[in-house]
């Protein structure tokens, strides 16, 4: 997961852990040989166009605005047509409002028409006052949800691991992300809340009193521990 900075040339850079409290009571119950957090990478305002989402010191929203309106401008001036031509001259007039399109209500048409073009306000963007944006823990674990991202988790005696996924995301999806021969050769999925564990007072006592079996189909909640069940 990418993000952008904007404005706050004192944030830290480059890949840094997302802090994630359950990963360490989990890490407290299991004692895994390795123990692997979520990790997100920070980048600079140069990177916009390629981020997931963007950190932005409340103050520069107006630079945000502009750096769309300039792509409408030259969009306009290539002699954009139709649909296309109504929603950038509708774009403009909100921008100049200081309304970025992620606050617009879209069509599905003119939502197929931002997604061709390349617009930065269109993603998320966490803005920040200079007090907040120095608690930068905090600020990684807004941004990360702000994204639409979840996390579930495996566990077992080598590694507890986090994985990122999106909200929405199906248990044969997640298996996936673990690894292909999993997906390929999914049966079932093991899932038990973060809160059960914690209710149960450990996680062997979880898996006795609280794990429920899930097909393909089941969406995957944020901070479930799952072991998925393969034959390939």
């Amino acid at each position: 997961m990418k993000v952008a900075v904007f404005g706050l040339s004192d944030f830290p850079f480059g890949k840094k852990i997302i802090p994630d409290e359950r990963v360490d009571q989990l890490k407290e119950m299991t004692r895994p040989a390795k123990t692997t957090y979520l990790s997100i990478e920070l980048v600079g305002e140069e990177n916009l166009k390629d981020s997931d989402g963007i950190i932005a010191l409340a103050s520069r929203r107006t630079d945000l605005a502009l750096l769309d309106l300039e792509l409408i401008e030259n969009r306009l001036g290539r002699g954009s047509e139709g649909e296309e031509k109504d929603f950038l001259i509708r774009a403009q007039a909100e921008l100049e409002k200081e309304t970025l399109i992620n606050e617009l209500n879209l069509s599905d048409a003119e939502q197929k028409i931002v997604s061709n073009l390349g617009f930065i306000t269109v993603k998320p963007i966490l803005f920040l006052s200079l007090e907040k944006s120095a608690d930068a823990a905090s600020v990684l674990k807004d941004i990360y949800t702000l994204v639409g991202m979840i996390t579930f988790f495996t566990t077992g005696p080598k590694e507890l691991k986090s994985w990122p996924i999106k909200n929405g995301i199906t248990a044969w999806e997640a298996a996936g992300e673990v690894h292909s021969d999993i997906q390929r050769g999914f049966i079932k999925a093991e899932v038990i809340a973060f809160e059960d564990i914690v209710k149960s007072g450990g996680l062997s006592q979880a898996k006795a009193r609280a794990v429920h079996l899930e097909d393909k189909e089941y969406l995957v909640k944020d901070g479930e521990v799952i072991n998925f069940r393969f034959n390939v």
